[in-house]
Protein backbone atom coordinates (compact mmCIF):
# COMPACT_ATOMS: atom_id res chain seq x y z
CA UNK A 1 0.00 0.00 0.00
CA UNK A 2 0.86 3.15 -1.44
CA UNK A 3 0.82 6.42 0.91
CA UNK A 4 -0.17 10.01 -0.04
CA UNK A 5 2.69 12.44 -0.73
CA UNK A 6 3.07 16.35 -1.17
CA UNK A 7 3.60 17.32 -4.51
CA UNK A 8 6.15 19.89 -5.13
CA UNK A 9 2.85 22.45 -5.49
CA UNK A 10 2.47 21.74 -2.18
CA UNK A 11 -1.38 19.54 -3.01
CA UNK A 12 -2.04 16.26 -1.21
CA UNK A 13 -1.92 13.58 -4.21
CA UNK A 14 -3.48 10.05 -2.62
CA UNK A 15 -2.80 7.03 -4.50
CA UNK A 16 -5.88 4.55 -5.82
CA UNK A 17 -7.58 2.60 -3.45
CA UNK A 18 -6.35 4.67 -0.99
CA UNK A 19 -9.26 5.50 1.87
CA UNK A 20 -8.80 7.68 5.32
CA UNK A 21 -11.64 8.48 8.16
CA UNK A 22 -11.44 12.27 8.09
CA UNK A 23 -10.22 13.95 11.59
CA UNK A 24 -12.96 15.23 13.74
CA UNK A 25 -12.29 16.85 16.89
CA UNK A 26 -14.72 16.69 20.04
CA UNK A 27 -17.21 19.40 20.06
CA UNK A 28 -15.73 20.68 23.73
CA UNK A 29 -12.31 20.94 21.45
CA UNK A 30 -13.97 23.01 19.24
CA UNK A 31 -15.60 25.29 21.32
CA UNK A 32 -12.21 25.89 23.50
CA UNK A 33 -10.13 26.66 20.53
CA UNK A 34 -12.67 28.98 19.09
CA UNK A 35 -13.34 30.60 22.74
CA UNK A 36 -9.27 30.84 22.92
CA UNK A 37 -9.38 32.38 19.71
CA UNK A 38 -12.18 35.32 20.14
CA UNK A 39 -10.35 36.45 23.38
CA UNK A 40 -7.06 36.71 21.93
CA UNK A 41 -8.88 38.69 19.53
CA UNK A 42 -10.69 40.74 21.56
CA UNK A 43 -7.39 41.23 23.86
CA UNK A 44 -5.56 42.29 20.76
CA UNK A 45 -8.20 44.95 19.66
CA UNK A 46 -8.77 46.46 23.25
CA UNK A 47 -4.62 46.72 23.90
CA UNK A 48 -4.77 48.35 20.44
CA UNK A 49 -7.62 51.22 21.10
CA UNK A 50 -6.52 51.95 24.68
CA UNK A 51 -3.54 52.37 23.55
CA UNK A 52 -4.09 54.29 21.03
CA UNK A 53 -6.26 56.22 22.71
CA UNK A 54 -4.03 57.25 25.05
CA UNK A 55 -1.22 58.70 22.62
CA UNK A 56 -3.87 60.68 21.11
CA UNK A 57 -5.57 62.11 24.30
CA UNK A 58 -1.90 62.80 25.74
CA UNK A 59 -0.57 64.16 22.35
CA UNK A 60 -1.74 67.48 21.26
CA UNK A 61 -0.36 68.95 18.09
CA UNK A 62 -2.36 72.40 17.65
CA UNK A 63 -1.01 73.21 21.24
CA UNK A 64 2.48 74.79 19.96
CA UNK A 65 2.79 77.48 22.87
CA UNK A 66 4.98 75.02 24.53
CA UNK A 67 7.54 75.05 21.23
CA UNK A 68 10.09 77.51 20.71
CA UNK A 69 9.68 80.33 18.83
CA UNK A 70 11.17 78.86 15.46
CA UNK A 71 8.74 75.69 15.30
CA UNK A 72 6.04 77.69 15.80
CA UNK A 73 6.58 79.79 12.69
CA UNK A 74 7.27 77.15 10.68
CA UNK A 75 10.77 78.08 10.33
CA UNK A 76 13.03 74.31 11.08
CA UNK A 77 16.33 75.85 9.59
CA UNK A 78 18.98 75.45 11.97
Amino acid sequence: MESPRINPVGLVEHPEGYTSTPRRYPLWLRSFVLILLLVFGGVSVVTTVVSLGSYCLTTNTSDVRNLPERYRSGDTSP
